[in-house]
């Protein structure tokens, strides 16, 4: 659907837009906005469409109002998208943020090679750095995946669209969730067995949102090191995920031999198949993989020189300009289209990182899931839903 096709946007904004959109989605666009009396600073403004998000997003308003709550109760963080404010009318909800310039972690990925494994390095404990704070306010992020991870200015890694979020813990208490949710490569196996339609367990069974998070964790370190995800999904559809489980996380895949020695038993304990046997971030930060130096980094955790970092990684990307763009390189002969996160095909690519994964087209892609609860789905490349 194009923007066009949507209501207009507010016309009563507190900011000036200053640019087309630079992020779209299924019910939500992305722009660049300045203050009304200045030139800057530039930041990141997401309109969702609330009527679309409702009908076609299966996003309801209090959800829509629990990514506001949530993102500014988390958003203080140098590895994670800074919250500024946010509004409403009566068609759009707006939410003003931190604009990271450098683009999305997913294209600094070259498909079936990644990164450096300093590169990857540093963007691993800027990941954990992010994702430890964030829990230690009680919220998950639940749809952890390099789509979801920008780049600022000087190159450091930051968290981005808490549309899936939700509270855990709050004032001692832990909650559990069971909503499906997140992108097939990158979620939890305990996620694909929460059902409350299964009829053998009539209140559903749950998960802990924070354990989730921490296997997504794993599963980007993977691609970091390689290029590509360990498999589809993590159930019995992938054989890949099969042998992962039966030989105790010992693949032959030819993925997994290119992981370096001494990265793979930290994989192997952030993706535990058991989540009670599964790495905390405790013992993340104690793992010798995490404790190496790194000369990219300064003392405090933010990179060193951002020239040379940048320098670094477009050494390992292999780009033929004479080439028409990619589809991950994103490019539309209109850029202001609200893009409904679908090709013609209706088919979703679970490779990465030739293509970017999207939410939306998940629940018929199982159809044996069809039977569950609804699917939350992304809002925006990246943006989407939350429980409670």
């Amino acid at each position: 659907m194009q923007q066009s096709q949507l209501d207009p946007l507010p016309t009563d904004l507190p900011f000036r837009i200053i640019s087309k959109t630079i992020g779209r989605g299924a019910y939500a666009s992305i722009k660049k906005a300045i203050p009304q009396d200045a030139t800057t600073p530039v930041f990141a403004v997401k309109f969702i469409h609330k009527g679309y998000a409702t009908k076609h997003g299966r996003v309801s308003q209090k959800q829509l109002l629990m990514e506001v709550s949530l993102h500014s109760h988390v958003g203080q963080h140098s590895n994670i998208i800074e919250w500024f404010a946010s509004g409403e009318d009566i068609n759009w909800r707006w939410i003003a943020m931190e604009f990271a310039s450098g683009g999305d972690l997913f294209d600094k990925i070259e498909a079936d090679v990644g990164l450096n494994e300093n590169i990857a390095h540093v963007y691993f404990l800027q990941l954990i750095s992010g994702v430890s704070f964030v829990h230690s306010k009680g919220v998950a992020h639940r749809d952890l995946k390099p789509e979801n991870i920008l780049l600022s200015e000087t190159g450091n890694l930051k968290i981005a669209d808490f549309g899936m979020a939700t509270m855990f813990e709050y004032k001692g208490q832990r909650k559990t969730s069971s909503t499906l949710c997140g992108s097939p490569p990158y979620i939890a196996p305990e996620i694909l067995t929460c059902s409350k339609a299964d009829k053998t367990t009539p209140t559903g069974s749950r998960y802990s949102p924070d354990l989730v998070d921490i296997w997504s964790c794993g599963v980007i370190l993977f691609v970091l090191l390689v290029g590509n995800t360990p498999w589809d999904e993590p159930s019995q559809v992938s054989w890949e995920y099969q042998e992962y489980v039966r030989t105790n996380g010992r693949s032959t895949d030819a993925l997994w031999a290119r992981i370096p020695a001494n990265a793979l038993s930290l994989l192997r304990g952030m993706m535990s198949i058991d989540p009670e046997k599964r790495f905390s971030f405790a013992r993340v930060r104690q793992h010798p993989w995490y404790t190496r130096t790194n000369p990219h980094l300064t003392s405090d955790g933010q990179v060193s020189d951002p020239i040379n970092l940048a320098t670094k990684m477009l050494e390992s990307l292999r780009i033929d300009f004479s080439q028409q763009p990619t589809a991950s390189q994103g490019t539309s002969s209109n850029a202001d289209a609200m893009d409904l996160d679908s090709s013609g095909s209706g088919k979703v690519s679970f490779t990465q990182p030739e293509t970017p994964i999207n939410d939306v087209a998940w629940d018929w892609e199982r159809p044996a899931l069809t039977a569950m609860n609804p699917i939350a789905v992304s809002s925006t490349q990246p943006i989407s839903r939350s429980e409670s």
